[in-house]
């Protein structure tokens, strides 16, 4: 099994440090011409600007709250909640290890998922990908992974709305923690239904199987993240770490802008 450049090891190839190096000189010659301007409500910034370009008040409105979060499933946890889980996740089976997110999908935030998942709204993904390194910095120098992984979509899919917002997530980053980004490691095999129409039970059957490990790639003995713009029931985020797991990766955590808590996150009878 042969080992792709960029994968193993931490590093980063040629080609990935030359198109950030010329992604960063594009932006700032950008800035000279266009003053730049918050990605969400389109407020002056101050210029040159510096990701994310967001201004304080979006930045405010979903800057992660004080309260504390499930580290098994990133949900926020109930008055006088003990143990290492919450009642959302205790009878719940993962494959991935931990979670982590923005904070929770409602308000402003939710408005920001909802228009990641549009092309035209490209440039607002990558803000809040570097927002969500920014939140995550002290966490990721803890526990640094081996590589980061978009959780993809189909290809039609993709040719359809013409962008995956996890691919753009990973590589703000991937450019933040200079850690390798594995765009290409999984792939989506089927078409899946959307998962916000269908019943928890209906969300775990319609992703099984759905992905697979490039056999290419060695994930062996490595620490995946998973990255993905929002985790309601976790049965995407499960799948897609099995299937990691299965590919040869030693464990995979997940982390995500939005934590859905909706009425379907009810704790299981």
């Amino acid at each position: 099994m042969n080992n792709q450049p960029g994968v193993r090891g931490g590093g980063l190839g040629l080609r990935e440090r030359w198109r950030r190096g010329a992604s960063a000189a594009i932006q700032a010659a950008t800035d000279l011409l266009l003053p730049p301007s918050c990605n969400f409500c389109g407020q002056p910034l101050p210029s040159p600007g510096r990701q994310p370009l967001l201004c304080a008040a979006c930045i405010g409105r979903i800057a992660p709250s004080a309260e504390p979060v499930c580290p098994r499933c990133a949900a926020p946890l109930p008055p006088l909640n003990s143990g290492p889980d919450c009642p959302r996740c205790r009878h719940r089976r993962y494959a991935f290890t931990s979670a982590r997110a923005l904070g929770v999908y409602r308000d402003r935030l939710r408005e920001m998922v909802i228009r990641m998942k549009q092309r035209v709204h490209e440039p607002l993904t990558l803000s809040v990908g570097y927002l969500l390194a920014q939140s995550m910095d002290p966490i990721i120098r803890q526990d640094r992974p081996d590589m980061l992984v978009p959780v993809p979509c189909h290809w039609w899919k993709r040719m359809v709305r013409g962008v995956n917002g996890p691919d753009l997530l990973v590589e703000a980053l991937a450019t933040s923690w200079n850690l390798p980004a594995a765009r290409r490691v999984l792939f989506c095999r089927r078409r899946t239904r959307k998962q916000g129409m269908l019943l928890p039970a209906e969300r775990v059957r319609n992703v099984r199987d759905a992905f697979a490990v490039r056999k290419s790639y060695d994930l062996g003995n490595t620490h995946v993240m998973l990255v993905d713009d929002i985790l309601t029931t976790g049965a995407t985020a499960s799948q897609a770490a099995r299937t990691l797991r299965r590919g040869g990766a030693a464990r995979v955590s997940v982390l995500v802008v939005a934590r859905g808590v909706g009425l379907d996150q009810r704790p299981p009878p």
